[in-house]
């Protein structure tokens, strides 16, 4: 059946583009807080052996739980969801993909970016090489973080460790593939580093302000001076 007048076959595929820029800009946000909390060695010694590292530890595992809950959003296959492997299936859809990139030389480098995203995406399907980092991901938000299963086996260390790998890489893939759609459905230039740079700036300036009683210039440092003598 031939698509009724005036119906643009790419408007599904605009709105779950959108959807899914929108995920990932909040996912930008707390990822870059995270990581200058879980990895600035200056600030680790600047909170630790402080009272006020208690409360430190707590928001960096929040902001750590809210980055792997909006990656898990992003690549979600509900169908209430985003649906990213929805999206391939779109841009492999010649009447989509002709509708929004028509088969002409002035597009050829967006539509070789159609297949990239598509090509990305399906890596993670079921027997795609990185699905084993999905499945990690959503098990984690399954038993740990949206649910807390009874039965659900702690989490050591190591595996922690290896949580973050994964989660560093379907960051990486995910800022790529948000790139390629803006690329090819919103015809934007958009560069991913740019994004996250900009909230790499603000949280630098938060995480260099926060110390520990015990340092010089913190309100209560002469009573936790005090307090030790």
């Amino acid at each position: 059946m031939s698509n009724l007048v005036g119906v643009d076959p790419t408007s599904d595929l605009r709105a779950k583009v959108k959807a899914a820029v929108r995920e990932y800009d909040t996912i930008v946000q707390f990822h870059e807080s995270w990581r200058i909390a879980a990895h600035d060695k200056a600030l680790h010694a600047r909170v630790s052996h402080s009272f006020a590292g208690q409360t430190f530890l707590i928001v960096r595992r929040a902001l750590r739980r809210e980055m792997l809950l909006g990656l898990s959003r992003l690549w979600d296959h509900r169908t209430e969801a985003i649906k990213i492997i929805s999206i391939a299936d779109d841009l492999e859809n010649p009447t989509i993909l002709d509708s929004l990139l028509p088969n002409t030389p002035i597009y050829a480098e967006a539509r070789g970016q159609a297949v990239e995203a598509a090509a990305l995406i399906r890596r993670y399907e079921k027997g795609g090489s990185s699905h084993s980092t999905l499945s990690r991901l959503r098990r984690l938000r399954n038993q740990h973080l949206a649910h807390h299963q009874i039965a659900a086996k702690q989490i050591g260390v190591v595996e922690e460790e290896e949580i973050d790998k994964h989660a560093e890489d379907l960051y990486a893939d995910s800022a790529k593939l948000i790139s390629l759609l803006e690329h090819v459905v919103e015809r934007t230039a958009y560069n991913p580093k740019e994004t996250a740079g900009v909230y790499e700036f603000y949280a630098k300036f938060f995480w260099e302000a926060v110390t520990g009683e015990r340092n010089e210039g913190h309100p209560r440092r002469r009573i936790a001076e005090q307090s030790n003598g």
